[in-house]
């Protein structure tokens, strides 16, 4: 996870300081702002989600669940900047926007337990 997160950290405030320095803010470097940020906030993120999984989980929590988890986080830091840019974010916006973030982990964690892994190898 370390050398995930140091990965998408580098790749993402790399970018980000690439694009606040050299370009001008046309089309094209606006959404690669968006991109940058989600690839940097994932991976600011993703030491933090593993700790708390690491920490607070009473069982094993798979890595794609984490990096999902740190995703969420950089998708949330592009929709508050998304809102910065029209005026339109409030707290209670950017709240309802966690809890519906946090809303949606929650259903995908239960479908996830809830599907049917067959035993490869059967008791036998």
């Amino acid at each position: 996870m370390l050398v995930t997160s140091l990965l998408l950290g580098v790749i993402g405030l790399g970018g980000l300081f690439f694009l606040f320095f050299n370009l001008e803010p046309t089309l094209g470097p606006r959404w690669l702002f968006f991109f940058f940020l989600t690839i940097s906030g994932s991976g600011a993120a993703l030491p933090v989600v593993y700790i708390i999984h690491r920490r607070a989980a009473t069982q094993y929590v798979p890595a794609k669940v984490i990096l999902r988890e740190a995703i969420f986080f950089g998708v949330f830091l592009d929709l508050w900047a998304w809102l910065q840019i029209g005026r339109i974010a409030s707290n209670l916006i950017v709240l309802i926007l966690a809890g519906g973030l946090i809303l949606l982990e929650v259903f995908l964690r239960m479908a996830e337990k809830a599907t049917f892994n067959a035993d490869i190898h059967g008791n036998e």
